[in-house]
């Protein structure tokens, strides 16, 4: 009796997994696997991503390899962890229960297509991938959010000011930093890295508390924005308070560094935009002794 059981049950058990295949094709069963997927898309179909905000701003992030860029910012860099963030924890995210679905939530919660903060349009191959809003928040670092093809609201762990529709918003603040120069050239000092160390053009040897604050003030530059489109015509022409050329392995790089009014602004050779630079960063440069750096008392 208990051998022709097993043996039934086991008959069950293979009848159960031939309906299940003659039930689904493949990708109804790929579909059924992956359906809490907010947006059931490969991440490597996306390359371009338009960031809009309730105010009409739009912000156009394009794929470039494997990292991202505003084309419309001459290609700068997007911030590594703003859309790492924005992919990981919005447009790549796996959803669980939804905490709504009305048309009343949709609207309460601004997640419409003509109430909305922010609306994110996925692009791959020139082709819309999804469109997701991003409305209220329901706590700290928290965001209601909706799949525009689906009525199920979720609450997303994201804030949405990281979310701009402000294309500086999304700008790489580290682009300008140069971590391992090898020569440092003002109109004051010249600096030259040898296997020994750091010598001035007259074979001293720099302080070392004012060398490395001028190391470290060339790798850790943190650029806040960039300078309005009215002021690059007059920084393109203005006299800079502090020029530096600075030569790597690959590359020789001169920066400049501006005052105009009460505001502070940087721009290096191989970028084409003038940079706003917060006042401690500009004082890193400017309070430097340039007679210990050229290593005379």
């Amino acid at each position: 009796m208990k051998a022709l059981i097993n043996t039934l049950l086991l008959v069950f058990v293979v009848q159960g997994a031939v309906v299940a295949y003659l039930y689904w094709s493949d990708e109804g069963f790929t579909g059924a696997l992956s359906s809490n997927r907010f947006i059931p898309v490969e991440p490597y179909f996306l390359d371009e991503i338009l960031v809009e905000d309730d105010q009409g701003n739009e912000a156009v992030l394009l794929k470039a390899g494997d990292s991202w860029i505003l084309p419309d910012l001459v290609g700068l860099a997007v911030d590594p962890e703003l859309i790492e963030t924005l992919l990981q924890n919005v447009v790549h995210v796996d959803t669980s229960w939804p905490v709504a679905n009305s048309v009343a939530a949709r609207q309460r919660f601004a997640l419409t297509d003509y109430n909305f903060l922010r609306r994110l349009t996925l692009i791959g191959k020139g082709e819309i991938l999804g469109t997701i809003y991003l409305g209220k928040s329901p706590g700290f670092k928290k965001v209601y959010a909706r799949n525009s093809s689906q009525n199920d609201i979720f609450a997303l762990s994201f804030n949405s000011v990281d979310a701009s529709g402000m294309e500086a918003d999304w700008l790489d603040k580290s682009l300008l930093q140069i971590p391992s120069p090898h020569s440092i050239s003002t109109d004051s000092y010249s600096l030259h890295k040898q296997e020994t160390g750091w010598l001035s053009d007259g074979g001293a040897t720099p302080d070392t508390h004012e060398l490395d604050a001028l190391l470290l003030a060339l790798a850790s530059i943190q650029v806040q924005g960039i300078a309005r489109d009215k002021l690059q015509q007059t920084l393109s022409i203005a006299t800079p308070e502090i020029k530096l050329t600075v030569k790597t392995v690959d590359a020789e790089t001169h920066i400049a560094l501006f005052t105009l009014g009460e505001q502070h602004y940087i721009q290096r050779s191989d970028y084409a935009l003038f940079f706003t630079l917060s006042d401690y960063d500009f004082d890193r440069f400017s309070t430097l002794d340039t007679r210990r750096l050229r290593g005379s008392e």
